[in-house]
Formats: C-alpha cells, sequence, structure tokens
C-alpha cells in the first residue's frame, strides 16, 4: 500500500506497538508518533479528506515515543522528553510504519518546539 505524505498518521484510538516492537533510535534521533487528525466535529459532522489533510498539513505534532543515547547531549538542557508533545517540520524525519502504526524519527534538531498544552494547536471546523 502507497501512503501519501499527508496522510502519515494513525488514528489516535490505535494504541502505540509492544515496546519489544519499537526500533531504538541510534545517537541524536528521536522516535515521534504524529497525533491523529479530528474525523468528526463535536457537532457529529463528518469531515471531508480535504478537510483531513489541511489539519495534517497544519499541524505537524506528535508525541516523543524513545530518544538516542546522544540527543541533546551537546547541551546543558534537553529540549524535550519522552511522552513531550513537539512540533516538528512537515517533511522532517524518516518515516516508518510499525505494525500499522505510523512514526517518525527525527533528528533532534528537528524539534521546532514543545507544547506544554497539546490542544492548545487547535484546527478551525
Amino acid at each position: 500500500m502507497v501512503t501519501r505524505n499527508e496522510e502519515w498518521f494513525t488514528d489516535n484510538d490505535i494504541p502505540d506497538p509492544d515496546k519489544k516492537d519499537l526500533p531504538i533510535p541510534c545517537g541524536w534521533r528521536m522516535l515521534v508518533r504524529p497525533a491523529g487528525v479530528i474525523k468528526k466535529t463535536k457537532g457529529g459532522i463528518i469531515l471531508t479528506d480535504k478537510n483531513l489533510e489541511e489539519q495534517q498539513y497544519l499541524n505537524s505534532k506528535g508525541r516523543v515515543i524513545a530518544m538516542g543515547n546522544e540527543c541533546y547531549n551537546n547541551r546543558e538542557e534537553n529540549w524535550c522528553k519522552i511522552n513531550d508533545t513537539i512540533v516538528y517540520s512537515r517533511y522532517a524525519g524518516s518515516k516508518i510504519d510499525i505494525k500499522g502504526v505510523k512514526m517518525i524519527l527525527l533528528n533532534d534538531d528537528e524539534v521546532l518546539a514543545v507544547l506544554p498544552n497539546p490542544d492548545a494547536i487547535t484546527q478551525n471546523l
């Protein structure tokens, strides 16, 4: 199955793969699970494919799953840690699929921001 970049996310209700199945990031890389998109409004309206693509384009955020042993070793303080929600560039990293769950391997310097409140970044529906 071919997956386009704009569709590179897995629904949030699908659990993470078992820890034993996750790749161990090497060096300064980190494993990130991109956030899923909202498929239905609070009022129950099912959103179009175009809106789903726009959400993914505008919201390149994800949760840090694992970090390599050299992440931020040249800095006094880490920018993020495991389980933080981060913002990254749309085309950053290498995309991989682990047992049906899409993940991204990012370099530690590709993190643009840490979101203390992940719901702060919203999509106007």
